[in-house]
């Protein structure tokens, strides 16, 4: 199973790095969907981020039945999300499956990928352009 896990962030990664947009599941009362890690006792909380919009609509189960799938943009998760998460350990759960399983990541190994593959796609599409 852990192999499908790092699939998923894998797959998070490029497709966030391509499309320039994460999804989060949002409720103006309660805020971010958020649960308990799993694996991570340092964590205080798993926030879930989505690659893909479909994927985010599948856990609007009974508990986030109210929570709205809300669109994050790539450079406003960068500058403003993931270092606040890293200070308040917080972990990102990302392209989780509809049980709540898959890899628990720190933010600042989250901000580094993205930051590392985003860096590789313009630098891809420089080359194209040249």
């Amino acid at each position: 199973m852990k192999e499908q896990y790092l699939k998923n962030s894998e797959k998070f990664v490029d497709d966030v790095c391509e499309s320039l947009v994460l999804f989060g599941l949002f409720d103006e009362t309660e805020g971010w969907a958020n649960c308990h890690a799993h694996d991570n006792s340092d964590a205080e909380a798993v926030y879930l981020f989505w690659s893909d919009e479909k994927a985010a609509k599948k856990l609007q189960n009974s508990e986030w039945a109210s929570y709205k799938v809300t669109p994050i943009e790539l450079g406003v998760f960068l500058d403003s999300w993931l270092d606040g998460m890293q200070s308040q350990k917080v972990f990102a759960g990302v392209n989780w499956d509809e049980e709540l399983y898959g890899l628990e990541i720190e933010a600042m190994v989250l901000k580094n990928s993205l930051l590392e593959k985003t860096q590789t796609v313009s630098q891809n599409d420089d080359e194209v352009v040249h």
